[in-house]
């Protein structure tokens, strides 16, 4: 019995390749879907921008908030500082690091999200206060504890899968995807079977079909060989 088997992940396009070892056989999602990648070249099969006017407003409720804001594009981050964990940032990521004080040249061209990086109770906070303003109008998301994310509001994985199910014409009630944190959630509730891993955070163990109780990998094999054999 064959199966589609991809990833879907918030990391950036460059930095998404480590998952080649999956041996994917459907598009990939990258970016936390603002961005679908055919699984043979890496070429952009769907790109959802976010409109570069909401740069100013973002920007606008950030600056009360003690955190580092990155504006990116496929291969590129606009930040107004380049100190080192910006730049190991971009290293690790594969992608150009412009240094664009005020952030006049980001605001030129629609990106694909701005990330804030801060503590985790600030971005807690700064979340709230990001929902409270602009929650009608963008995806506003937490992908790890110290990162807060913006993006276009049909930009997340659950829209994505949902592309990909359209044009490969699967059957969305008999897929099944794995997850661990905030941005999975919707992905989760949108699949036809959601589970969550073993360490991930309770908001989506809430929301999943099933939680496994082996951490690591381990449970996801351990799932898949009781399931499907």
């Amino acid at each position: 019995m064959g199966c589609a088997v991809t990833y879907a992940t918030g990391r950036m396009t460059n930095s998404a390749k480590i998952y080649a070892g999956l041996k994917p056989n459907v598009p990939m999602i990258s970016y936390q879907g603002a961005e679908i990648l055919n699984h043979s070249d890496y070429s952009i099969l769907n790109s959802i921008e976010m409109d570069k006017k909401y740069i100013s407003e973002v920007l606008d409720v950030i600056k009360f908030f003690p955190v580092k804001a990155m504006i990116q594009y496929s291969n590129q981050i606009y930040c107004d500082t380049d100190d080192g964990w910006i730049q190991d940032y971009a290293f690790r990521n594969n992608v150009d690091l412009i240094t664009d004080k005020d952030y006049i040249n980001a605001q030129q061209r629609d990106p694909l999200r701005m990330v804030m990086v801060g503590d985790p109770e600030i971005i807690i906070n700064l979340e709230i206060a990001l929902k409270s303003q602009l929650s009608n109008d963008l995806y506003i998301t937490r992908s790890l504890p110290h990162f807060c994310e913006v993006l276009n509001i049909f930009a997340d994985k659950s829209f994505s899968i949902d592309w990909i199910c359209d044009k490969l014409e699967i059957n969305k009630e008999k897929t099944l995807a794995f997850g661990d944190s905030y941005n999975d959630i919707k992905m989760l509730q949108n699949v036809g079977y959601g589970v969550a891993v073993f360490n991930a955070v309770e908001e989506l163990k809430n929301v999943a079909d099933k939680v496994l109780e082996i951490d690591g990998s381990f449970g996801i094999i351990d799932f898949l060989n009781k399931t499907f054999t």
